[in-house]
């Protein structure tokens, strides 16, 4: 009697593990299929290459601006981007009513002697950090900056 027992088991677990596989298989091929995004940093696109630099700019420009306790307009150099990109950034004044700020950031890659792509982005960015300090040493450094609406 054990014997008719075991083999009873034995075809049990051998369709539930059939059908694990099977469902591993579907969900296997189900992702493999899927239409992925393709990420701007790693793209071939030099349109995705500047608007990823673009975007890196307003990610700086709210780091700079939250750690320095900067709540006056300024901005940054244009400063290299990973993906080969470039970055300049710049912004108004803090309101300090709704935290929020204007930030303006281009981004520029250059593929080639005559290839040149340009993409300027205009973020309303609201801040969730401001220290109580603000560092008067760093003036100089946020406002030696052109304004990057101005040709040249």
């Amino acid at each position: 009697m054990t014997g008719q027992f075991e083999n009873k088991t034995d075809t049990v677990i051998l369709i539930f593990s059939a059908l694990a596989v099977l469902v591993a298989g579907t969900l296997s091929m189900a992702t493999i299929s899927q239409d992925r995004q393709v990420d701007p940093f790693d793209s071939a696109n030099p349109t995705q290459r500047a608007e990823a630099a673009a975007v890196a700019g307003l990610d700086a420009a709210r780091w700079h601006i939250e750690c320095h306790g900067r709540v006056s307009s300024g901005g940054l150099t244009p400063k290299y981007y990973a993906n080969g990109g470039i970055y300049e950034v710049e912004w108004d004044d803090v309101n300090m009513t709704d935290s929020t700020v204007m930030v303006r950031s281009r981004g520029d890659f250059s593929w080639g002697d005559d290839k040149h792509y340009e993409v300027n982005l205009e973020s309303k960015i609201k801040l969730e950090f401001l220290p109580s300090h603000n560092q008067k040493i760093m003036d100089a450094y946020y406002t030696g900056h052109k304004n990057i609406n101005q040709p040249g």
